[in-house]
């Protein structure tokens, strides 16, 4: 016998399916949400440990999602960073998170050298440029695929008032969906008695170096941050940030702790 489907499950499939289609670029193309930070052009000093934990957790994901639940995952990244030259460094993450349903996943490693222009080279502003790589998966049915960034930095101070720019490069080099994305991320804080600062930043996944989406399935996040400045040794930073877009995570909050070890 066999089975029939209602009019109104119809009406539902003809909604959802041309939503699906529509979000699948900015779905292999969102914001990272394993680490979600500006880089600022800095790099940790030689003979120094840097330790720090991103915890990011997703309220409410894009808009449409035929389950609104699988967006709501809490990703932990430990990141670990050797200061190993007067101009350079090497990190290595660890991607880590708690899947809705509660079972926690290993999702993958990148490691990153990152080097930073001297400043005997007396340029105006601050300069590093980063290379990320390694291999991830989105959850623990997926197969890794090998990707990574290549973040460029610049960042200036005027007074107390802080701007960084990351013009960054998104690449997934293995797997069915290749690509090479443009992101450009920006922050701005104030800083408060050299204690604390209140900023905002601003995320963003536009398209491939081949095609920019259509605004409606590009990524824009942009929110409320605070930095906490009180200890050489202890950073940390927190904020929520809003989907701008239908393709954007609507409510993200993000969480760094970082602790550093060494002279």
């Amino acid at each position: 016998m066999k089975k029939r489907f209602s009019s109104g499950l119809i009406k539902k499939l003809m909604y959802i399916l041309p939503v699906a289609f529509l979000m699948l670029p900015a779905l292999l193309l969102a914001q990272a949400d394993n680490e979600i930070q500006v880089y600022a052009s800095g790099i940790t000093p030689k003979q120094v440990t840097f330790v720090e934990l991103h915890q990011n957790y997703t309220f409410n994901g894009m808009k449409g999602l035929p389950d609104p639940s699988s967006a709501r995952w809490i990703f932990e990244t430990l990141e670990i960073t050797r200061g190993l030259g007067k101009d350079w460094e090497m990190g290595l993450y660890t991607f880590t998170g708690i899947a809705p349903n509660g079972k926690y996943v290993f999702l993958g490693n990148h490691i990153r050298p990152r080097f930073t222009i001297p400043e005997s080279w007396g340029w105006k502003v601050g300069a590093s440029i980063s290379l990320e790589l390694g291999y991830i998966r989105q959850d623990a049915n997926s197969p890794y695929v090998m990707d990574g960034e290549l973040r460029p930095i610049i960042d200036k101070s005027f007074g107390n008032l802080y701007f960084s720019l990351n013009p960054n490069v998104a690449f997934n080099l293995t797997g069915p969906d290749k690509f090479f994305g443009v992101g450009p991320q920006f922050k701005t804080v104030y800083n408060v008695h050299q204690k604390f600062g209140l900023g905002i930043e601003y995320y963003a996944t536009l398209g491939t170096f081949k095609k920019i989406f259509p605004l409606t399935t590009e990524e824009h996040l942009l929110g409320p941050i605070f930095d906490l400045y009180s200890s050489s040794k202890w950073e940390m930073q927190t904020g929520f940030l809003f989907g701008l877009t239908p393709g954007s995570n609507q409510q993200v909050f993000k969480l760094i702790v970082g602790r550093r070890f060494g002279k």
